[in-house]
């Protein structure tokens, strides 16, 4: 071999040698760009779940099984209530026309880091209710920082319209229409139910008020097999 070949010889491996530690430099940077993207797969994924009723059925399966049932409800047809109450059209429940919304749980139930904490140490513990105890628009309102339950409902998101527009939609209903202020304006949620059928509180004094289809009377609502806690 002539001087010239083994120069050239030589040449290309030094050439290959300066290029294994470059290689091995790089691997470290690439196991961790794909442990990041795996890290960020998972998280947007679980992201996602956390917001959907079979989270919530999967993480806390006993007590939160009859809200995810009324949930999936079918609009329309018979259904039951979270307590096990039959519901003649699911429609009168606002958690299945939500869902058919495309709307999820956290749309309604935004919860707190004290909440979460406190629910896991119930479930730890096993010192919760079952079905879970109702929420009151109140409880609802917390986490958002709203101070008029109107504007859970009514606002650029969900129902983007006024009270007297609301007035106006329920004008059929005649004197007796349950958006009018002559008692007061009355809380959305004092009629209208998510996981149970909505309650025409009208009926209380008002024997002949209409009841929307599904719906119940004041009276029957009172008679509804329900937990005392």
């Amino acid at each position: 071999m002539s001087d010239s070949e083994k120069k050239e010889n030589a040449g290309k491996a030094e050439a290959k040698a300066s290029e294994q530690p470059a290689k091995k430099k790089h691997r470290p940077a690439m196991i961790v760009g794909i442990v990041v993207a795996v890290v960020v797969v998972v998280g947007v994924g679980f992201s996602v779940w956390h917001s959907q009723p079979s989270f919530c059925n999967a993480i806390c399966h006993n007590p939160m099984d009859p809200y995810v049932e009324t949930y999936e409800a079918t609009p329309g047809q018979p259904a039951t209530d979270k307590w096990g109450n039959d519901v003649s059209n699911a429609s009168a429940m606002l958690a299945p026309v939500h869902a058919q919304a495309g709307k999820t749980c956290l749309d309604c139930h935004e919860p707190t880091l004290n909440e979460q904490i406190t629910e896991g140490e119930q479930w730890v513990s096993g010192s919760y209710n079952s079905p879970l105890s109702e929420r009151t628009t109140q409880q609802l309102l917390v986490p958002r920082g709203i101070e008029n339950s109107d504007e859970f409902c009514t606002n650029d998101t969900c129902h983007n319209f006024s009270h007297d527009d609301l007035i106006k939609k329920t004008a059929w209903m005649g004197p007796i229409n349950p958006h009018l202020n002559q008692h007061g304006q009355q809380k959305c949620s004092t009629c209208h139910k998510a996981h149970r059928a909505s309650v025409m509180y009208c009926t209380q004094c008002h024997t002949e008020a209409v009841v929307p289809d599904g719906w119940v009377s004041y009276s029957e609502s009172q008679a509804l097999d329900q937990p005392s806690y």
